[in-house]
Order: structure tokens, then C-alpha cells, then sequence
């Protein structure tokens, strides 16, 4: 019989098959695009009716607290609203392994007719019980294009890379460490060391001037701490960086300074609190950030957030 013969399985000539399969992916593109299409049709017949209930449908996580707490704010400001509903365009997809717990993120551009925004959109949108649900929604800042956000790495499948919390394989730091740092940077507090840390952004900056401009009227502490009963998530980048998404909540007291022309402070456009106090005045917000987290190098790089959402979600004062 002519011919070579097969070498026996096991012998250093004979391929073999890999033995680990490759993973499934938490959702097919076309299933994300699903997914989007459903959300956008849900969120605008919520935002109509300023519904919680239609809310809970399709959103989870801070997304759900901060628009929750926006809706029941709106029905105070205003007992009518004349609604157009939005939509996004030019829509990107990337998906990590299914896991235990598959999500996938959305980077979209928001449009209601006739206007498409510049800026990029983040939508995370997590397997939550009986459907998915969007749990991050920010916003790239005034100023930021596609192509100057991140570069979310693939395999050769087109599977985005999860990074764990507590995983600083190759970072800067890890996505609980940049949590936990940002939270205090955001608050005013910190050491130089760590401050540096961090590229300017707008809502430290924002927050550094508020602090400045409202001294004069009222003492001021801040409290902020990663919100960690919501998930944070994390996708590897091109530059072997990542790009992580967290929450932060944040609590501001303002304690009124005595003075002759009696002081007093204000939160504007909020249906919580309503008017001048004269006492004191406690705000906590929850803030959704974007941040890219450089790889670990030996030159000197900084965290730099990307895009933020954020909303009062509870106040008091008097």
C-alpha cells in the first residue's frame, strides 16, 4: 500500500485539536443592535410619561437612580412637558466572553432631528434577570470625537478583554484603585502625589471652582466614595491601558455663614429643593465616569477621564 502512514496520535507529527473551545460572546452584534433599538423605542415612551415604572423596564444600576430621582424632580418643575423623542446613530459594538455576567457597551451618537450630537455616548447595557438593561450612560466631554476616545482591544473572534476590579495587570493602577482615588480627587482631597495622578477634567475643575466660589457664603464639606453597590466595568485598550467604568457618589453640605446681609444658597433647577436656605443645605449626587487607565510604563502618564453622567438623587435642608 503506497503512501506515508499516520503517525500514531500522541507522536510529536500528529496536530491536535485545541482542547479549549472559543468562549461565546455575551451578545451577537445583531442581537446588541436589538437590544439598542428596543431601549431607544422604551426610553422615549418613559421619558414621555416620566414614568419610574417604564424606567425599571429597561434601565438598572446608577443609570436607574439618577433618572428615577430626575423624573420625580421634573414632575415638580413642571406639571407638563412637550416631549420629542431622540435616537442614536452610528452605532459601535464591543462584547467581552459571556461570563457569569455578560454585558456589552454601545458607543452611539446621540440625534433628535435636526441634530446629531458631536460628542460620543457610552451605553453599557448589562443581562439583568428578564432582559438586558442600560447601566451606564455617559457622555464624552464637550470637545471629544470618536476617534479620540480609546481603541477597545479584540482577539482575532472579535471578543472584547474584561478586566477584574482588583486587576492592575499591566496598569497604572487597577479600576478599584482609580475608584477609589478619583472619589477623593473629586472631593478636593488627597495628597499631591495622588492628584497628579489624574489629567484635568471637568467635573474635578467644576467642582474645584464651586468650592471656591461658594466659601465666602458657606463652610462646605465634601464626602466621595465609589458607589460600589453598582458594578463597575472594565474593557482592555489597544495601548494595553483600559477603560473602566464606575460609579461615584458624592455628598456636599453647605453650612451657611453667619454675616450681616444674611447669606443663604441655592440649588438651581432642581424640583427638590426649592428656594433660598438660610441654614444649611446637603446635596448627594452620582456621578458615572469613563476613564481611560494608561498602561504601566516608565515615563510619567496620567488617568484621564473620558465622559460622565450624573444626577442629585437625594437633598435636604433648611
Amino acid at each position: 500500500m503506497g503512501g506515508k502512514a499516520n503517525p500514531p496520535a500522541g507522536t510529536p507529527g500528529a496536530p491536535r485539536a485545541s482542547s479549549a473551545p472559543t468562549p461565546a460572546r455575551a451578545i451577537s452584534g445583531q442581537e446588541a443592535a436589538s437590544v439598542l433599538a428596543d431601549y431607544v423605542k422604551r426610553n422615549n415612551a418613559a421619558n414621555k410619561a416620566r414614568s419610574a415604572k417604564l424606567l425599571a423596564g429597561y434601565e438598572g444600576g446608577s443609570s436607574y437612580t439618577i433618572d428615577k430621582a430626575s423624573y420625580a424632580s421634573s414632575r415638580i418643575l413642571h406639571k407638563t412637558i412637550t416631549y420629542k423623542p431622540f435616537g442614536y446613530t452610528k452605532p459601535v459594538f464591543q462584547a467581552p466572553a459571556a461570563g457569569q455576567k455578560p454585558w456589552f457597551l454601545a458607543t452611539v451618537h446621540w440625534q433628535r432631528k435636526p441634530t446629531t450630537a458631536k460628542e460620543p455616548t457610552y451605553l453599557l447595557f448589562a443581562r439583568q434577570g428578564d432582559g438586558w438593561r442600560q447601566v451606564y450612560a455617559p457622555d464624552a466631554f464637550d470637545g471629544t470625537t470618536a476617534k479620540e476616545l480609546p481603541e477597545i482591544s479584540v482577539d482575532a473572534a472579535g471578543l472584547a478583554k474584561e478586566v477584574g476590579p482588583a486587576d492592575g495587570t499591566g496598569l497604572m493602577m487597577s479600576p478599584a484603585d482609580f475608584a477609589e482615588k478619583y472619589a477623593s480627587h473629586l472631593a478636593g482631597k488627597g495628597s499631591a502625589a495622588d492628584k497628579s495622578l489624574f489629567a484635568a477634567d471637568n467635573l474635578t475643575t467644576s467642582a474645584a471652582k464651586t468650592r471656591v466660589r461658594m466659601n465666602p457664603y458657606a463652610s462646605t464639606t465634601t464626602k466621595a466614595r465609589p458607589a460600589t453597590r453598582y458594578p463597575s466595568y472594565t474593557l482592555r485598550t489597544a495601548d494595553g491601558g483600559a477603560l473602566t467604568f464606575t460609579t461615584i457618589e458624592r455628598t456636599i453640605r453647605y453650612d451657611v455663614r453667619p454675616s450681616p446681609q444674611r447669606n443663604y444658597v441655592l440649588q438651581k433647577d432642581s424640583g427638590f429643593l426649592r428656594g433660598k436656605y438660610y441654614t444649611y443645605m446637603e446635596v448627594t449626587d452620582l456621578f458615572q465616569v469613563a476613564a481611560r487607565i494608561p498602561p504601566k510604563k516608565a515615563e510619567p502618564d496620567q488617568v484621564e477621564v473620558v465622559a460622565s453622567y450624573s444626577g442629585l438623587v437625594a437633598s435636604s435642608g433648611r
